[in-house]
């Protein structure tokens, strides 16, 4: 599916599926209630907020929405559940990316705390980072060719040093082996996600996540 991403760790249904688990972890393990709305909005997005990536990569939330607007059957099947669903993944889809300005997300619309719901999605979506995107035994067949693409390369690096990501609030916990410069970039740049939606979290009570790192391979 992510013809345009080609070298880079998977962005396809592996991906959309452990968001969908963190996306439970995380609603389990916060203290934080969400009404079905929302969580429908929470799943739809993990589905469908990265399948622009099959046409273009730096516009791909806006690309993934039209796409979706295209399937009449899929948005046919979306407003049956939820009439207003639609419309409210407009802005999960387009604000997971951190180029879209999330403060300019309706705080509530149709029943639902979007701007609330963008901001946890945009997280979510910044901490599916562990190995399991990264399969080694697909990285000692590839490796050799992902050195002509350094970018994809240390991507493939930083995440197979990330052991898992789980939830004890206030803490998203992340197990380390072997970190190293890639693995910071990687965990780098949740910590911007969870700096560019601080004032939303608090706006509506929730508790601010903060960054744990283990790293086993100094425990040993």
């Amino acid at each position: 599916m992510p013809r345009n991403i080609q070298n880079f760790p998977s962005h396809g249904l592996d991906h959309s599926i452990n968001i969908i688990k963190l996306i439970n972890e995380f609603t389990g393990n916060w203290n934080l209630s969400v009404t079905e709305d929302e969580k429908y909005i929470l799943y739809l997005s993990a589905w469908l907020h990265d399948i622009g990536c099959i046409c273009d990569r730096e516009h791909h939330n806006e690309v993934s929405y039209q796409i979706l607007l295209q399937d009449e059957s899929t948005c046919n099947i979306i407003n049956n559940v939820s009439a207003n669903a639609l419309y409210n993944l407009k802005f999960t889809i387009n604000s997971h990316s951190s180029s879209y300005d999330i403060e300019e997300v309706p705080k509530n619309l149709n029943g639902v705390r979007l701007q609330l719901i963008c901001a946890i999605f945009r997280i979510l979506d910044a901490c599916e980072i562990s190995c399991t995107k990264c399969p080694k035994a697909v990285f000692d067949l590839i490796g050799p060719t992902l050195k002509e693409d350094p970018t994809a390369y240390s991507f493939w690096d930083g995440h197979m040093k990330i052991q898992l990501v789980t939830y004890k609030e206030p803490d998203i916990i992340i197990l380390t082996r072997g970190s190293n410069e890639n693995t910071e970039k990687i965990i780098n740049r949740l910590k911007k996600e969870i700096d560019s939606v601080k004032s939303i979290f608090q706006e509506n009570g929730v508790c601010i996540p903060q960054i744990s790192v283990i790293d086993h391979s100094l425990h040993q």
